[in-house]
C-alpha cells in the first residue's frame, strides 16, 4: 500500500535531519513529492508508521500519515512518478 507521511515546517535543523534520516532508512520505496511530504511504500499500518517516526519528532511538531487509496489524480507529474503511484 502507499502511505502519505506529511509534517509541519516547524521540523527545522537536527530534528528534520532525523525525520528524513529515519523515512529514508525505513522506507526505501518511498517518493519525496514535496518539501514536507512523502509517499512511501510499505505493508505497515498508518499507526506503525506514526509510531516509527515518533522518535524523530519534538512535542511541539505535527505529522500526519495517511494510507492512500488507488483513485488519485495530479498535475506536472513526471511518467516514473505516475507509474509509481499506480504501483501496488
Amino acid at each position: 500500500m502507499k502511505v502519505l507521511i506529511t509534517y509541519d515546517r516547524r521540523l527545522l535543523g537536527t530534528r528534520f535531519t532525523k525525520l528524513k534520516q529515519r523515512i529514508d532508512e525505513h522506507f526505501p520505496s518511498r517518493w519525496h513529492c514535496y518539501d514536507s511530504s512523502y509517499i512511501v511504500s510499505t505493508d505497515l499500518g498508518v499507526t506503525q508508521v506514526r509510531e516509527l517516526l515518533l522518535p524523530a519528532l519534538d512535542t511541539n511538531d505535527s505529522l500526519l500519515v495517511i494510507e492512500l487509496g488507488n483513485k488519485w489524480a495530479g498535475i506536472g507529474l513526471s511518467e516514473k512518478n505516475r507509474s509509481w503511484l499506480d504501483l501496488d
